[in-house]
């Protein structure tokens, strides 16, 4: 599987969902490797 934020190829990538009621219908979903899942989460965790 490839991360689509670093490109690197993984094993496993995990998908982010940025806010708890953000529709992602109309939007690509975007799936990402741990190390980028985990800065991605940092930062949604901090804004809040």
């Amino acid at each position: 599987m490839k991360c689509d934020t670093c490109g690197r190829e993984v094993p496993v990538v995990k998908r982010v969902v940025i806010r708890e009621n953000y529709d992602r219908t109309l939007s690509r979903a975007i799936y990402n490797c741990p190390d980028c899942y985990q800065k991605k989460a940092k930062t949604q965790t901090a804004g809040k």
